[in-house]
């Protein structure tokens, strides 16, 4: 069902309904947001608009003009809002998201903007006012989202607001989240930025070596960021478990040669009287004990 044809179309707000209409392969801005322009000059470029169930027709959601518009993701029509004075700290009702939220959130379909339009209507964002450390309902910050998401140019204009590295969601911090998912460039970037703590635990002592030594993927890069920036390569967690082990028991041959080339111990023992050598006959993986073997 096209928008247009939703069953209760004629409630929604103007606002929206220009926001939908618009012909975003249209290149003369002024003509392709006229009708948005009138409605905003009717209203208010800011204010919560009411999103209808397509049954019902009661309100189910709460939501603003700016936020739709960054998940359309047309880089003129968001710019336009926020020149036009659209408030970038005005949340939805369901999530609490922020626009910022959006930009730095994953893809949604049928978008057209680039990474460093992301990062330019940031910085506009950031310009009007808005709060770079908003959290969700979940506790997700801008920062989590842009690490995640592995959106670098959103993470430089959040550093350079002064952003909060150190928030953490679920027991992990952007520095544990850029490490894990092998994000090394913004891993440097959050690194480079005085404001980020690197000496860090979670609830089970681990560290962001540990998290770096268990990354999906099997790539030594954030590793050997970690150790250049002085993080003890044989820090124990509250298992014993050292950042080798960890990389042994989650097969890692690249990360364990990273790792014993750094002169990681290999005779250090968890609380179980284990070595990493140990842990790799436990987990059946041979290439990781041949590493370890030809220290």
């Amino acid at each position: 069902m096209s928008r247009q044809n939703h069953p209760f179309y004629d409630k929604f707000d103007d606002r929206l309904k220009a926001l939908w209409t618009i012909d975003r392969s249209n290149t003369n801005s002024q003509e392709k947001l006229a009708k948005l322009k009138q409605a905003i000059d009717k209203g208010s470029a800011s204010g919560l608009i009411d999103i209808y169930d397509d049954k019902t027709g009661e309100t189910r959601a709460k939501v603003t003009i700016l936020i739709i518009a960054c998940f359309e993701g047309d880089y003129q029509t968001i710019k336009f809002l926020l020149d036009n004075g659209a408030d970038p700290n005005e949340t939805e009702r369901e999530h609490n998201l922020t626009a910022i939220h959006v930009l730095v959130d994953g893809p949604y379909k049928g978008q057209t903007i680039t990474e460093t339009e992301r990062a330019q209507l940031i910085r506009l964002m950031i310009k009007n006012g808005a709060n770079v450390n908003h959290p969700d309902k979940h506790q997700l910050t801008p920062i989590h989202k842009a690490v995640i998401n592995d959106r670098s140019e959103c993470v430089d204009v959040l550093i350079e607001a002064n952003v909060d590295p150190n928030v953490v969601f679920m027991g992990e911090r952007p520095l544990s989240i850029a490490a894990r998912q092998n994000r090394d460039k913004i891993l440097k970037k959050l690194l480079d930025y005085p404001q980020t703590k690197t000496d860090v635990k979670n609830e089970a002592g681990g560290t962001i070596l540990h998290f770096a030594a268990a990354g999906m993927i099997d790539s030594p890069e954030c590793v050997d960021l970690l150790i250049k920036a002085g993080l003890d390569i044989n820090i124990q967690d509250q298992r014993g478990n050292t950042p080798l082990m960890v990389a042994c028991f989650f097969n890692k041959p690249r990360i364990v040669k990273s790792l014993v080339a750094a002169n990681a111990d290999v005779t250090i023992k968890n609380k179980e009287g284990k070595d990493a050598a140990a842990l790799c006959d436990d987990r059946d993986v041979q290439e990781c004990k041949d590493i370890l073997q030809q220290k």
